[in-house]
């Protein structure tokens, strides 16, 4: 899948605003299909200018907007397995 379809996976987009819920209930601040998207154009960003190739450049969008997904399930050790 492609970062275009990842972004349009109603799959995907119902982990993130369910994560998005959970994570609101307990105080934190956003992490909504926003936040994903800026963390993925972000890392492009980075990657770009350190001369990645486009292929790494599309996985590390596909991985930034998906990195909260795993909210939807619990926060447990949420910094080790996000990384």
């Amino acid at each position: 899948m492609t970062y275009s379809e990842i972004r349009k996976n109603e799959e995907v987009l119902t982990f993130i605003k369910k994560g998005n819920a959970d994570l609101g209930a307990m105080g934190f601040t956003d992490h909504s299909e926003a936040h994903s998207g800026l963390v993925a154009e972000r890392a492009a960003e980075i990657l770009k200018k350190i001369g990645y190739p486009e292929k790494d450049i599309e996985l590390v969008k596909i991985a930034g907007f998906m990195h909260d997904i795993g909210n939807a399930v619990n926060r447990s050790h949420h910094a080790e397995y996000g990384a």
